[in-house]
Order: structure tokens, then C-alpha cells, then sequence
């Protein structure tokens, strides 16, 4: 597995416990210093001209822990360096602070020049109060955890915080995005393929903030460089979609977890 890869795959794991961390309930972590996923800092832009919006989002943590209820969707497409080698990684989450609830869909797509690396996975997660419930395609398995360890739980997720990369925005326009009033902001990644020397081929970004809140409603990022158009492409996608933005979200246990807590001690 190239280091592309490995180090792709653990951004998504800190990305999963970040989308995650409101199943404590909706509590809002502490704020935490803003940078790029794995670490950074971004350039802020304080040249703005006079009446343009803010263009710095809070973290995705203090954007989610402000709201009642949400579905959000983040997807991450890598293609490269063969045109045929791919990974798409899918994580869904839906919150309710009122059902104190949580559900996250995660879905991987892998495709390669060799059949016997592609394939797919599927899982599901349920957080329910102190109760919590995981099926990764075959078998459910249910946890439930006392007041004190779900506690020290929500202290370690809040330590995590993410934002994505923004870099010198530029204002575009006040629009009405999922149904939220936000400003639009579109930006290209600074310094690409200045250290690898390949030919940058695409690099846009554009987010859209919540004019009440600051929170990223959507996000989009594209780039793409390459070396040899033919056998040698690096090609990026990231999106953030979030819907349903306080209206009413059901969640519930599936019968599946249901049957798997009754074989399952009290702790």
C-alpha cells in the first residue's frame, strides 16, 4: 500500500471520530486552534475589502455542536498516479440533540488496474444516549457505557478538531444554500506543484458559510497535478454537503442491534 494511500486512510479515521463526537449528547467541545486535516495552519486573509463578510469558518466540531439537528455528508475521491486506481471514501452522519442520537454510514469504493485490490465496505454506526451499536455488513455488536466513561469519552473527541483547507478566499456573493442564507467564497490551493514540479490541471475551491453562525454549510475542492497526463495523475476531490439543518431527524436502533443487546451484559 503506497504512503498516499496510508496516509489517506488515516485521515479518514480522525475524520470518522470528529463527525462522531456529537453523539455525546450535542455538547459543544472547547474551541480549539483552526488548521488543515494532519495538521497546518491557514492564511487568513486580512486585506479583505471594507464590508466583506468573514471569511474564516469555526471548526467543523463548534459548527456541528451549535445545532439541533443535521445531516451531513463528506466525501473524499482519490484517483492517481494510475488513471485506473481509485478510492472513494462516503461518511454520512445524522444528529439529533433531542434524541441525544447519532447515526454515521461509512462507505469505501476501491478500484484498480489489478481486480484482486478493488472492492468495497460498508458499515453502520448507532449512538443512542450511552448506548451504541456498530454493524460492519456481517454481524451487529452493542456496547453501552456508564455516565463516568461516556463522559471521559466526550473529553477525548473534543479534543479533536477539524477544519478543511481554505486558503486566501475570495467573496463572491450572499446565496441561500440548502436552505441557510451563507456567504460564498471561492479560492485555488497556494504552492501546488511548485516542490513536485508536475503541471497543476485543476485547483477550485469554493464553501459557503452560514451568515448566523459561521459554519460550513458547503464545502468543494478540486485539484488535480500530474507529471504525465498518461501514467501519472494525481487527482483530488473533497466535498462537505449539510442538509436538513435543524428539522426533525428520526433515528432509532434497528432490530438487528435490538437483538444483539439482549446477548450482551449490562455494564
Amino acid at each position: 500500500m503506497n504512503k498516499r494511500i496510508v496516509i489517506f486512510l488515516a485521515f479518514l479515521a480522525v475524520l470518522g471520530l470528529a463527525c462522531n463526537l456529537l453523539s455525546s449528547g450535542g455538547k459543544t467541545p472547547p474551541p480549539a486552534s483552526q488548521g488543515v486535516p494532519g495538521g497546518g495552519s491557514q492564511p487568513v486573509d486580512t486585506d479583505a475589502p471594507a464590508g466583506t463578510p468573514p471569511a474564516e469558518p469555526v471548526s467543523i466540531n463548534d459548527g456541528l455542536g451549535s445545532l439541533n439537528s443535521y445531516q451531513m455528508a463528506v466525501m473524499i475521491h482519490m484517483v492517481g498516479p494510475d488513471l485506473l486506481d481509485s478510492n472513494t471514501v462516503t461518511i454520512t452522519v445524522q444528529h439529533s440533540k433531542d434524541l441525544d442520537a447519532t447515526y454515521t454510514h461509512y462507505e469505501m469504493v476501491r478500484t484498480a488496474k489489478n481486480p484482486d485490490d478493488a472492492g468495497n465496505s460498508n458499515s453502520d454506526n448507532y449512538s443512542i444516549g450511552n448506548d451504541q451499536c456498530s454493524y460492519d455488513g456481517e454481524e451487529y455488536d452493542w456496547s453501552s457505557s456508564t455516565p463516568a466513561e461516556a463522559e471521559m469519552t466526550d473529553l477525548s473527541k473534543s479534543m479533536i478538531s477539524l477544519t478543511p483547507l481554505i486558503d486566501n478566499p475570495t467573496f463572491v456573493a450572499q446565496e441561500e444554500i440548502n436552505g441557510i442564507p451563507a456567504n460564498h467564497f471561492t479560492f485555488t490551493v497556494s504552492g501546488l506543484g511548485v516542490e513536485s514540479g508536475a503541471q497543476v490541471n485543476l485547483n477550485q475551491g469554493d464553501y459557503w458559510l452560514a451568515v448566523d453562525g459561521q459554519y460550513i454549510v458547503k464545502y468543494l475542492l478540486t485539484v488535480e497535478t500530474s507529471t504525465d497526463p498518461q501514467t501519472n495523475v494525481y487527482h483530488e476531490e473533497i466535498s462537505i454537503d449539510l442538509t436538513q439543518i435543524n428539522q426533525p431527524i428520526s433515528i432509532s436502533f434497528p432490530q438487528g442491534c435490538l437483538d444483539a443487546s439482549l446477548k450482551t451484559p449490562n455494564p
